[in-house]
């Protein structure tokens, strides 16, 4: 269903909790190496769209497909396409009995495999590049939210995925510590890392993505290039969010 461009298709989606309509009618086609920045207002559908693509919210109606495979069909084998897609939410999550290297190195043992010397060495290489080797041993009670979160986003990356997807990853954090995420991102984008990112962070939205998604109402009202969004704004909902926000 996908071709070689696209590694995310998404056609019709819907989502409806009783009367309420989380998603409605969603249509997108992401290719890859894209960065895509979603942003609206609370309630409009964004972290339910991203939740949708690993089904951690189970969609009503619609397609949803991943590297050419429908994602939402009882044959598909959700672990592992979740394998291929790296999930940082607004909380860490990480396990507090259990020391960085420990949480990194945990899922690539069990799930894919690998073999510690060989897990310890990619972890290690990209705590490097995140500037926390020097925390490997530490547990996560030790670390401030930014280094938590940074953490969170190299325990994703050491599975190999394909596609990172970001739920306001920067919204629990003080606002000193926003930057240092924000660019650890903009370096996985920097490299070619195919990404979905929910984010409140006009400045980094502008910057960084290569498409932005204006959501409101569990709908998609406008896309365009960061210019065109924040610049050439169309519909009037999307004026008067940007009136509000920047």
């Amino acid at each position: 269903m996908t071709d070689d461009k696209n590694i995310i298709v998404i056609k019709d989606l819907k989502k409806k909790y009783d009367s309420l309509s989380a998603l409605d009618g969603v249509n997108l086609e992401v290719e890859k190496g894209e960065v895509i920045a979603i942003v609206g207002p609370s309630g409009s559908g964004k972290s339910t769209l991203l939740r949708s693509i690993t089904l951690l919210e189970m969609p009503t109606d619609g397609e949803i497909y991943f590297e050419g495979k429908k994602v939402n069909e009882k044959k598909n084998n959700i672990n592992l396409t979740r394998q291929k897609i790296g999930m940082v939410f607004q909380q860490f999550n990480l396990f507090p009995h259990k020391t960085v290297m420990e949480n990194l190195i945990l899922a690539p043992m069990k799930v894919l495999k690998m073999k510690e010397e060989d897990a310890k060495n990619r972890a290690i290489q990209l705590l490097k590049k995140v500037g926390l080797e020097d925390r490997a041993d530490e547990y996560p009670s030790k670390l401030s939210g930014g280094q938590k979160q940074r953490i969170a986003i190299v325990r994703a990356l050491c599975m190999k995925p394909d596609v990172m997807l970001f739920d306001e990853p920067t919204s629990a954090l003080d606002p000193e510590m926003v930057g240092e995420v924000l660019q650890v991102m903009e370096t996985l984008a920097d490299g070619g890392m195919t990404m979905l990112i929910v984010t409140h962070e006009m400045g980094f939205a502008q910057r960084t993505a290569s498409r932005v998604l204006f959501m409101d109402e569990g709908k998609i009202i406008e896309q365009g290039t960061p210019q065109e969004i924040f610049q050439n704004p169309k519909s009037q909902r999307l004026k008067d969010f940007l009136s509000k926000v920047i």
